[in-house]
């Protein structure tokens, strides 16, 4: 017998519509009652439902699921199961320097992840080991070079003497209470590891200190310098905060379907001011980058002792072509400036905000940090890397910081293969997320984890290494009599540790002994509470200080 479709009624459509949203909906729950290791945790819902009452901050919904379900739980977003691990014990399999290349990968693939231009590519987005394993070994034979660190530290100083100048030159102009400068903290801090980084990623100076002083001045024809009337201050400035922009816009377009940024006029908006400011990142990279291709062709002199990552990077993956060995393309050396660009400079400069908010509410830690660095950096020593090893103090108060208050607050394993973790065996595509802020809190690892306290670290150790930076698995076990080696995590762990994290240890050093060998500094409201936003990262969102010139005493 055959149905007519023009004999279809309006009621017979609806009937239809109605079967398969109930077919659709009793094979949804099926499988979500059928699925394996079932865990405790919100009740999933069809059609991606979960994703409205998502309010984007990870570090508070993981520590919410933590204190209702306990150590394991699981949840659904963005169409995966999820499963939320906030025990030490757990990360085993999945921070291990082990090449376990079922959990090598750290995010999920969407189509929507390309439109950002960077997924697949690179080290931070990039899910292919082979092509991961090439970029990290240019990488790592950029930042490695002989000189690095110390131009790392010079870099340091040549902007904090910059910092300091347009400091100086705001208090002179303003009327400052008892001799103390007040001031927003962040927004200086963030530029100036904006320029740093600018320097490190393609050898120029990006100048958004300078065009931030420019924000101060109303007669823009008295400025200061000359140097601060150059073009590329506005551009440099846009392309900081479009690195901001870039961060938040990859939770948009991981957990806004499709269908929304297409057809609803508010996503579609949000979405299309996302990838033109995509277009403006990339485009600039790409530029700059041509631009260096042909400096290297017409001055090669010129370039010789360039120590900038890019330059290293286009050299190096030049003698590759011509030794026929693998070399980059041009995308994988555009995305890891981008990666560089992209976590380079968030992540110190939030840390060091931390830092100041939790030593002016501790001034037995400030004043010990301070005999540290007078210790250890009399009169006007100069800054090297062998002695920035022996600021023990100094680093057990980034660690501390770290713990209470971390940057990355949960990270993320994907399953590509079957695989073990937290004694349950797992199919392909299980989502694991990491959750470190609730394990950095918690008393059964931490002796009075509310409790600033930088001495819960051990500093017996006389190495002239960074501690952590060489093995920090041996530091995180030694950290308190409770800790279990996990219960610290700052740089991730693994083959997929952050591998720049020496130079971001020696980038908050070196400003901690340049701020706090001149500056004292306080709080102007100790009374006020941390300002933070978590998305992928907890960034601090403002920071009100006041300093002046310490009085050293003879």
């Amino acid at each position: 017998m055959f149905f007519r479709i023009e004999s279809f009624t309006t009621q017979d459509y609806l009937n239809i519509l109605l079967l398969i949203l109930l077919f659709y909906i009793v094979r949804f729950y099926h499988n979500y009652f059928t699925r394996p290791n079932p865990l405790p945790g919100p009740l999933s819902l069809p059609f991606g439902l979960e994703n409205l009452f998502y309010d984007g901050d990870l570090k508070r919904f993981a520590t919410t699921l933590y204190n209702k379900y306990g150590d394991i739980c699981e949840f659904r977003l963005g169409g995966y199961r999820r499963i939320v691990l906030s025990k030490p014990d757990y990360f085993e399999n999945l921070l291990t320097s082990s090449k376990n290349l079922a959990l090598f990968t750290k995010h999920e693939y969407s189509p929507a992840m390309d439109m950002l231009g960077s997924f697949g590519r690179g080290l931070f987005l990039n899910n292919n080991y082979e092509t991961w394993k090439i970029n990290k070994y240019f990488f790592l034979q950029s930042v490695s070079t002989p000189s690095f660190n110390d131009d790392a530290i010079k870099r340091n100083i040549d902007l904090f003497e910059e910092l300091d100048g347009y400091w100086n030159l705001l208090a002179k102009s303003q009327s400052c209470n008892d001799g103390w400068f007040e001031m927003d903290f962040l927004p200086w801090i963030n530029r100036f590891m904006s320029d740093n980084i600018s320097i490190i990623v393609i050898g120029e100076r990006g100048l958004s200190m300078g065009s931030y002083y420019n924000t101060f001045n109303s007669d823009k024809s008295k400025l200061e310098s000359s140097s601060l009337n150059d073009p590329k201050l506005f551009d440099s400035d846009k392309f900081t905060r479009a690195i901001m922009i870039y961060m938040r816009g990859i939770i948009f377009f991981h957990i806004v379907p499709p269908f929304l940024r297409r057809y609803v006029p508010f996503f579609k908006k949000k979405a299309d001011a996302l990838l033109e400011n995509r277009d403006f990142i990339l485009r600039t990279i790409e530029n700059v980058i041509e631009k260096r291709k042909n400096d290297l062709v017409n001055t090669p002199q010129k370039l010789k002792s360039m120590n900038d990552l890019l330059t290293i990077l286009i050299t190096a993956n030049n003698d590759a072509k011509n030794k026929e060995a693998e070399s980059l393309t041009e995308e994988d050396i555009r995305t890891l400036l981008l990666d560089v660009f992209f976590a380079g400079s968030d992540t110190s400069s939030n840390t060091l905000c931390y830092i100041i908010y939790f030593i002016c509410h501790n001034p037995h830690v400030k004043q010990k940090m301070f005999d540290e660095i007078d210790s250890v950096f009399p009169n006007n020593s100069s800054i090297t890397a062998d002695l920035l090893a022996k600021l023990k103090y100094c680093d057990a108060i980034i660690k501390e910081a770290s713990r209470m208050m971390p940057v990355l607050p949960v990270s993320k394993r994907v399953a590509t293969g079957e695989c073990e973790v937290a004694g349950y065996t797992w199919p392909a595509k299980t989502i694991f997320q990491l959750n470190y802020a609730s394990i950095h809190m918690n008393e059964k690892y931490w002796d009075n984890p509310t409790v600033f306290d930088p001495n819960r670290f051990s500093l017996q150790n006389d190495s002239n290494e960074f501690d952590y930076l060489n093995n920090l698995d041996k530091e995180n076990k030694k950290s308190t009599h409770n800790a279990n080696k996990y219960s610290l995590v700052i740089f991730g762990g693994g083959i997929r540790m952050c591998p720049g994290r020496k130079l971001a240890m020696i980038n908050m050093l070196s400003f901690m002994v340049l701020m706090f060998k001149k500056y004292d500094i306080e709080l102007v409201d100790r009374e006020a509470p941390l300002k933070t936003h978590s998305a992928f990262l907890t960034n601090c969102l403002e920071l009100k200080i006041k300093i002046q010139p310490r009085k050293l005493s003879l």
